[in-house]
C-alpha cells in the first residue's frame, strides 16, 4: 500500500505538468532497447501462512539473469530537461539450490506438509519477472551535454511499475538432496511498486545515442500456489543494462 501511494504521489505533478506543456510546445519523442543482467537482491522476508500455520523462511538469494528492455518517451521542447517515459522489461532469475531454514508454526499443508522447523534445500524455477514503468524524466539537455560534457548527458527517472512475477514451482529436498515436496501449481503476481532509474546518454548523431543504465525497483507479491496457502515476499532487484536510442 505504501508503494501505491508513493506512486500516486510521484505521478499527479508530473501528469499536471505534461496537460500544460503540452498545449504550447510539441516533444522530442524517443525509443530504445537494451540488454543487460538483472542482480535480484536477498529475499529476506518470505512468509508462508495457510489455516492454523505459518512457514518464516530465512533469507535466500536468487540468481543473477539476462535482461533485456525497450523503452519510449518524450521530453518537452519549452523544458527540455523534463519529460515522461514508459518502459518494458523482462528477466528469469531463478533460485537453483540454496540451503535455507524454515521456522515452522502449527500443522502445514501444501509444500511443507509433514515438516517440522528445520534446514531445507530450496529451489524456485520462475517462469519471468516482467515490468512496465512508469517515470518522470530530468536529464542535462542535448545542448548542454554537447557543448559542457563531451557529448555526455546524465539523466534520472523516479516513478512506479506494474511488475508481474511468474513462478512455475517452488521444490523443497532434505539436506542430503532427497525430494520432500514441490508445490501443486505455478502461480503469478501483478502489483504496484517503485522505480528508480539513473544512466549517461552519449550523444552519437543528431538522432542516435547509445547509453547504460541502472535500474531499481522493489515490489510486494503474494502468490498461492497451493490451494489456501500464500506466500507472501519483497522482490527487490537491480539491473545494469546497455542499449541505444533514436530521437525524432
Amino acid at each position: 500500500m505504501m508503494f501505491k501511494n508513493l506512486a500516486i504521489y510521484l505521478m499527479v505533478p508530473v501528469l499536471s505538468l505534461s496537460m500544460i506543456f503540452n498545449q504550447s510546445a510539441y516533444a522530442e519523442w524517443y525509443v530504445g532497447g537494451a540488454v543487460g543482467v538483472a542482480i535480484p537482491h536477498n529475499v529476506d522476508d518470505l512468509a508462508v501462512s495457510g489455516s492454523g500455520f505459518s512457514v518464516d523462511i530465512s533469507s535466500f538469494s536468487p540468481d543473477t539473469a539476462f535482461a533485456g528492455g525497450i523503452k519510449g518517451g518524450y521530453f518537452f521542447e519549452s523544458i527540455p530537461y523534463l519529460g515522461m517515459e514508459i518502459n518494458w522489461s523482462i528477466s528469469a532469475p531463478d533460485v537453483d539450490t540454496e540451503t535455507i531454514n524454515a521456522t515452522i508454526t502449527g500443522t502445514p499443508t501444501g509444500l511443507y506438509v509433514g515438516r517440522t522447523t528445520g534446514d531445507f534445500i530450496g529451489s524456485v524455477d520462475v517462469d519471468s519477472v516482467s515490468s512496465f514503468g512508469f517515470l518522470a524524466m530530468l536529464r542535462v539537455t542535448d545542448e548542454d551535454a554537447s557543448k559542457e560534457y563531451f557529448g555526455m548527458q546524465p539523466f534520472l527517472g523516479l516513478g512506479f511499475t506494474v511488475s508481474t512475477l511468474d513462478v512455475k514451482s517452488a521444490t523443497i529436498f532434505d539436506t542430503a538432496g532427497t525430494q520432500l515436496g514441490t508445490t501443486g501449481s505455478s502461480d503469478s503476481a501483478t502489483d504496484i511498486g517503485f522505480l528508480l532509474s539513473a544512466g549517461l546518454n552519449y550523444i552519437v548523431s543528431d538522432n542516435i545515442k547509445v547509453y547504460s543504465e541502472y535500474k531499481f525497483q522493489t515490489v510486494e507479491h503474494t502468490l498461492t500456489m497451493d490451494t489456501g496457502v500464500d506466500s507472501k515476499l519483497t522482490n527487490e532487484s537491480s539491473s545494469v543494462v546497455f542499449g541505444a536510442s533514436y530521437s525524432f
